[in-house]
């Protein structure tokens, strides 16, 4: 893991995502994309695309082009190799297509542009690309890689995939949890991954809890009390319809996870 993109916007998230962003970074002694977004205003009149969109693209393009030169020196200072980029778009098609060569993508739980805290973000770019996504709230202001960390396993190609992932940075916590809820639908053995984990030269311990109720409400029950500073899990599949992470309980987690997540499908 060398190269990650973080999402530049001016919004109420970006000082969280740059600054996990430029922890990773150091962590992994690798490159920052910034890739800074400037969003296409939807509006239309009977023509088409209205005059006013312009307008309102131009005030967008202004106030992050102040963003980027505010940001500028201040990223200059955090000894980083780094890099920038510009896309144009309301589209996550158009920011996926300039992550085709990183290897993390860093986005905010309240995405740009949205208004509240949902992960919608994180999950719609998981389904357009195949590089890790790290989501995060919107209060976080740093990433204790060196800390616990958290594996949710339901023995799925999705958590398969998020284990994978996360090696490089699993390898730089102190101890490693694995986590399966039993009676997920699928024959899950925490064991099998702490091996896999131990092979790469993780700390790693493994837990099975049965599974008790509201299955999202207990997974962030156990993300507040592991002491974990992140997580690593499986997002959706290849269609929201089947996620691949207990049911729903992937959306819910998105939304309402207190720590960052790392997440694959």
């Amino acid at each position: 893991m060398k190269t990650v993109m973080v999402l530049i916007h001016d919004d109420v998230c970006q000082e969280a995502r740059l600054q996990c962003a430029l922890d990773v970074v150091r962590a992994v002694e690798g490159h920052l994309v910034c890739l800074d977004v400037v969003q296409m205003p939807v509006m239309t009149d009977g023509f088409g695309v209205g005059g006013g969109a312009g307008v309102l693209l131009m005030d967008e393009r202004d106030r992050e082009e102040e963003n980027v030169n505010r940001l500028e020196p201040r990223i200059a200072k955090e000894g980083v190799s780094y890099e920038w980029a510009r896309v144009h778009s309301h589209s996550d098609v158009a920011i996926s297509d300039n992550a085709r060569l990183v290897d993390l993508i860093v986005v905010g739980k309240q995405g740009v542009g949205d208004v509240a805290e949902s992960g919608a973000t994180a999950a719609r770019l998981a389904e357009l690309t195949s590089a890790p996504i790290l989501l995060v709230p919107t209060e976080q202001r740093s990433l204790d890689l060196n800390g616990k960390a958290l594996v949710i396993w339901n023995g799925g190609a999705a958590a398969d995939a998020a284990v994978r992932a996360a090696v490089p940075l699993l390898k730089l916590a102190r101890d490693v949890e694995v986590l399966t809820i039993a009676d997920s639908g699928l024959d899950a053995d925490p064991n099998d991954v702490a091996a896999y984990l131990d092979r790469h030269g993780c700390a790693v311990t493994a837990r099975t809890l049965p599974k008790n109720g509201d299955v999202s409400a207990q997974l962030l029950d156990e993300l507040r009390a592991s002491g974990a500073a992140w997580c690593a899990m499986g997002s959706y599949g290849h269609s929201r319809l089947r996620e691949q992470l207990f049911g729903g309980a992937s959306k819910t987690l998105l939304a309402k996870a207190p720590i960052p997540l790392l997440l694959s499908h």
